[in-house]
């Protein structure tokens, strides 16, 4: 590994990989993105879920940062459909059976102790809301949570059984090195790590 350190400079960049130096590919629509069992998911069957996301969602993030960060929810939404639809099949169940059996019915209770906790524990985002106005709500709120949770638990046991590939590259920031930067390590090292740094 090879480390340059740039002094007086403001800003930071995460740690990247040699190849990271270099723009990410631009892909076409048609282009796979990604294969679940060998079956393929285009860049247009991502666009055509993650275009449909609010920019809100994305806070101030750059444009090409916000659009892959929607693009992978798509995309990681769409592999977790595929793998549950082809459990689906392989059990012979239709797919609303599975997710009762292996999501809905794996669901935790949340209990009026789990309420009154979280209620506690958040009462600066509830402004001041009694707690009977808003059990429901967070009722509702916690389920949805161990929902997910019982639901990602379920995608990466099928992860583990089927073969995934993603080929979805993140945006890379283009670093131009300067031959005087102090660096340890090998020129030639398989991943660089550039430090900015202000000293002052």
């Amino acid at each position: 590994m090879k480390t340059l350190i740039l002094g007086a400079l403001l800003g930071v960049l995460t740690a990247c990989s040699h190849p990271a130096a270099q723009q990410a590919k631009r892909l076409a629509p048609t282009e796979t993105v990604a294969t679940v069992g060998g079956v393929a998911i285009t860049l247009a069957d991502v666009d055509d879920k993650a275009l449909e996301q609010p920019a809100s969602n994305f806070g101030s993030a750059k444009l090409s940062q916000a659009l892959y960060e929607a693009r992978r929810a798509a995309l990681d939404d769409l592999i977790a459909n595929r793998l549950i639809d082809a459990a689906a099949k392989a059990q012979g169940v239709d797919r609303s059976a599975l997710i009762e059996k292996e999501i809905t019915a794996k669901v935790p209770a949340v209990s009026d102790t789990d309420i009154a906790a979280w209620y506690q524990a958040n009462q600066g985002r509830l402004q001041g809301a009694p707690l009977e106005q808003v059990r429901q709500p967070i009722r509702a709120y916690l389920t949805q949570e161990r929902m997910q949770s019982v639901r990602a638990t379920l995608i990466d046991r099928l992860k583990a059984t089927t073969t995934v590939q993603v080929m979805l590259d993140p945006p890379r920031q283009k670093v131009e090195m300067v031959a005087s930067s102090p660096s340890r390590g090998p020129a030639n090292a398989p991943v660089e790590v550039v430090d900015f740094s202000d000293f002052q």
